[in-house]
């Protein structure tokens, strides 16, 4: 098996000596923590309750509404660019 040394500062060393378990080696803890799935939304789904909730997903649903009118925006914007530059080299080519 290959083995690689790597350099890491002191603080760095001691904080992740703490997530590693007992008699494992820093490979084991490294692999571990690569398999554990990561978090997402849907994992997190519940931990709030009540008016936290609420406020999160009307803030959330109004940011995504916010980018919808901003990006269909961007496209007219862009489409309209893209037609005044054909029409440009249109005239240009004549």
């Amino acid at each position: 098996m290959a083995v690689k040394t790597i350099t890491i500062t002191e603080s760095a060393y001691e904080s992740i000596k703490k997530l590693k378990r007992s008699g494992e080696s820093f490979s084991d803890l490294f692999l571990r923590l690569f398999r554990e799935k990561r978090s997402t939304g849907r994992s997190m789904y519940g931990l709030l309750k009540g008016a936290d909730t609420d406020q999160l997903l009307a803030a959330s649903r109004d940011f995504r509404e916010r980018m919808t009118k901003d990006r269909e925006e961007r496209k007219r914007v862009f489409a309209r660019q893209l037609g005044s530059d054909r029409t440009t080299h249109r005239r240009q080519a004549k």
